[in-house]
């Protein structure tokens, strides 16, 4: 098929003059480190019985997940004995991957495990340039039938996703989590201070709220240093602000079906207009912290943990246990974090911002559309680390009664092994295993009794707001859409911080984000929409 689908990879000057620089750099991202003074474990199978798969085949794993510290690690041997494979590690940074994958495939590199961070837009491109290998349903059932199984138990339409020009480009993937919601979090002893005993459940209450903490000096210091709440402008504007906007029964950046059944971009629509007016009216009155321009999640759980604002809307049920990325802080700080529900809002009842089930699928290299035999081996090897116990538990964890023990069925990582870095080195993670955390079979080792029971205690009660789109493959989205949100990115920050009012530059906004492009998309959607209904 290579043939039929020539590689358009343009390399630019300047793309041909930073390669130099890429090798040098990205060198010590995946070739072995021959010197440490750090054991690296060998795997005992490794001496024992010899693979049943012959020949022994070169595979390459580009990833930003789990990164392993040396080549030849633990997980690495365990896997290349198994399976009778070489495994060549590209490691990619979480902030520069696609620079960097570019610069790869510019040298003329393609890995054959595509990074599994990629996107459906990416999923188009690559398609469209011959970087990845088509690959059809059927083998996937043959190789993978227990994997196919399970996400199917959650969603069919996940191979939607995959489908582009009548072709599947990967290993349909899902997300469990990803069809619950985001949830408030507050600061306990600040609700008491200002007279809540629970936390709001209507916008006016959340106002009054915000008001208090900001004014009220709810942490007694008597100085005025404190803030209702921030936004996560700098890495996730989707979520930014989402408890504000769910209220209005919209996320400003999904699709969403009009009254019509007719497909709009929700940005474009009146409660965003009210949505970023309220905003703007809590900016101009403090209750907002004007750094929400440059807050990440970590800025976020550092300033409610550190009593700089009482309140944030980005976390979910996971975020929010006592091991999760805010729980596990707020009790290390003694902060008494308590959720609240989604707000009701103008329709009557409470809705919560969702990122939806469904992702892009797991992608190949090109050159695996050539090549059956490495084709049904990365298959088989998928399917035995995201659905085999021993393999999921080997590549996730590590091994048993060193880096991880058991309480129950649920893993529990030994005292050694309990930070990142300790686990880099076997090489445990999402490296080897891009089916981490998407096997509902699995989540017997994550998910304890009592997380179980904190997680439906936190489901209930309320609707979602998903993209109704979800990750439906758009040929123009990879064109327009990274302009477009950034067009939209910018206009928002600026609307809610009062350098753009939400009246006529409103309106420009919107037919600005139409003219430069968003009608295409639009067109395209409503088209798909109606041929699929």
């Amino acid at each position: 098929m290579m043939d039929k689908r020539k590689i358009m990879v343009v390399v630019s000057m300047v793309a041909l003059l930073l390669i130099a620089t890429m090798a040098s750099a990205c060198s010590g991202k995946h070739e072995a480190k021959d010197e440490t003074d750090e054991e690296i474990k060998i795997p005992e199978a490794v001496n024992g019985e010899a693979s049943a798969f012959q020949p022994t085949l070169e595979i390459s794993i580009a990833s930003i997940y789990g990164l392993p510290k040396y080549d030849n690690n633990y997980v690495q041997r365990y896997l290349e004995q198994k399976f009778n494979v070489n495994i060549k590690n590209i490691r990619l940074e979480t902030i520069r991957w696609r620079e960097q994958l570019n610069m790869l495939l510019a040298s003329g590199e393609i890995p054959d495990i595509m990074p599994g961070v990629a996107v459906d837009s990416d999923m188009v491109e690559w398609a469209e340039q011959g970087i990845i290998a088509s690959i059809s349903e059927e083998e996937i059932r043959k190789y993978m039938p227990r994997y196919v199984a399970d996400f199917e138990s959650v969603a069919v339409s996940a191979w939607d996703v995959g489908k582009f020009e009548d072709k599947n480009w990967g290993v349909p993937r899902i997300w469990g989590n990803g069809t619950l919601g985001f949830l408030p979090a507050y600061n306990g002893d600040w609700l008491q201070a200002i007279g809540y005993s629970e936390p709001p459940k209507t916008l006016a209450e959340l106002e009054d709220v915000l008001t208090k903490f900001t004014f009220n000096d709810p942490d007694g210091n008597n100085v005025h240093d404190t803030y209702g709440m921030t936004g996560r402008a700098k890495d996730a504007t989707n979520q930014m602000f989402n408890l504000v906007f769910s209220t209005f029964g919209i996320n400003p950046y999904y699709y969403a079906l009009d009254e019509n059944g007719k497909v709009v971009y929700s940005g474009l629509s009146e409660e965003t207009r009210q949505g970023l007016k309220l905003l703007n009216q809590w900016f101009e009155r403090g209750l907002i912290d004007p750094e929400f321009i440059t807050d990440s999640n970590s800025e976020i759980r550092t300033k409610f943990v550190g009593g700089q604002i009482g309140l944030f809307d980005t976390g979910m049920w996971q975020h929010l246990y006592d091991d999760g990325f805010f729980g596990a802080t707020a009790i290390e700080e003694e902060v008494e974090l308590v959720i609240g529900k989604p707000l009701i809002g103008a329709k009557g009842k409470p809705y919560a911002l969702s990122n939806g089930s469904l992702q892009a699928p797991q992608m190949f290299g090109i050159q695996l559309e050539e090549d059956a035999e490495k084709r049904a081996r990365i298959l088989q090897m998928l399917e035995f680390v995201g659905m085999e116990d021993e393999g999921y538990l080997t590549t996730v964890f590590g091994i048993e009664g060193e880096s991880y023990t058991f309480d129950g069925d649920v893993v529990v990582s030994t005292e050694e092994y309990s930070s990142g870095e300790a686990g880099a080195l076997l090489g445990i993670g999402g490296f080897y295993n891009p089916l981490s955390g998407r096997v509902v079979a699995m989540e017997k080792y994550f998910i304890s009794p009592e997380k179980i029971e904190f997680r439906d205690k936190h489901s209930e009660g309320y609707d979602l707001i998903t993209d109704v789109l979800g990750t439906t493959v758009l040929q123009s989205k990879s064109k327009y859409n990274e302009m477009l949100q950034n067009m939209q990115d910018q206009y928002f920050i600026k609307a809610i911080s009062g350098e753009a009012d939400t009246d006529k530059d409103f309106d420009d906004f919107v037919a600005q984000w139409l003219k430069a492009g968003g009608q295409v998309l639009l067109d395209e959607a409503n088209k798909l929409h109606a041929e699929r209904n």
